[in-house]
C-alpha cells in the first residue's frame, strides 16, 4: 500500500514537472475569478393560480474560469436571484427566488483593454416560491396562510459580456444573460433578462 502511494506521489510530481517544463506547453495558460452583482426583469411562473409574479430582480454570485487557450476557457458559476412580489397581491414577504449554478465555456478575444467574451453555463437550479395570503414578514407571529414551493430544474444560461482591464490582474467586467430553467414539463419560469457588473481578478 505504501509502495502504491510513493508511485503516486512520484506521478504526481512527474506530471506536474512536464506541464511546467515550459510556458507554451502549460494544459493551464492562467485563471480568472470574482464576484458580480445582477439586476434584472424576471417573469412568468407554474403555479395553479393563473398568477405571473414578475418584477425587478437582484442577486450575487460568482465564477472562477480556467484558461486552457488563447480564446478558450471554463469553470464554474452560481448565483441567486429574488423578485419581490407586489403588496397588492401578496402580503409583504411574498417573493419568487432562483438559485443557479453550473459549469461554464466561453470563447474570448483581447482587444486592447477591452476583452469581449459569449459563452454558456449548463447546470441545474431551485426556484422557491413564497406567496403570503395573511401576515406580515416584520412580525414574529405564525401566518395563517402561505404557501410555499420548491422546484428544482435543469438551467441552460447563454451569456456575453466584456472585461475592461484596469491593471495588470483586476478586471471590471459586465455581461448580460438569459437563463432558461427546465423541467420535465418543458421550459420553467420565471424567465427573464439580467444584467450584471463586477471584478475579475486574473492571473
Amino acid at each position: 500500500m505504501k509502495r502504491r502511494i510513493i508511485y503516486i506521489i512520484i506521478l504526481l510530481i512527474a506530471g506536474t514537472a512536464l506541464c511546467n517544463g515550459q510556458e507554451e506547453n502549460k494544459v493551464i495558460k492562467g485563471f480568472s475569478g470574482g464576484m458580480m452583482a445582477h439586476t434584472g426583469y424576471m417573469f412568468g411562473g407554474d403555479n395553479p393560480y393563473g398568477y405571473n409574479p414578475k418584477g425587478v430582480t437582484f442577486g450575487l454570485g460568482g465564477c472562477a474560469k480556467l484558461h486552457f487557450t488563447k480564446h478558450f476557457r471554463a469553470g464554474f458559476e452560481g448565483y441567486f436571484s429574488n423578485v419581490g412580489l407586489k403588496k397588492d397581491v401578496f402580503k409583504s414577504g411574498s417573493h419568487n427566488k432562483v438559485f443557479w449554478a453550473g459549469a461554464l465555456a466561453d470563447w474570448f478575444w483581447k482587444c486592447g483593454k477591452l476583452t469581449p467574451y459569449i459563452g454558456a453555463t449548463v447546470g441545474g437550479g431551485m426556484e422557491t416560491a413564497l406567496y403570503m395570503t395573511a401576515g406580515d414578514k416584520h412580525d414574529w407571529l405564525p401566518e395563517a396562510a402561505a404557501i410555499y414551493r420548491k422546484q428544482p430544474f435543469f438551467a441552460l444560461d447563454p451569456y456575453i459580456g466584456t472585461e475592461y482591464a484596469v491593471g495588470k490582474a483586476l478586471r471590471f467586467t459586465f455581461k448580460a444573460d438569459w437563463l432558461f430553467a427546465i423541467n420535465s414539463d418543458g421550459i420553467n419560469r420565471p424567465l427573464g433578462p439580467r444584467v450584471y457588473f463586477g471584478v475579475i481578478f486574473t492571473h
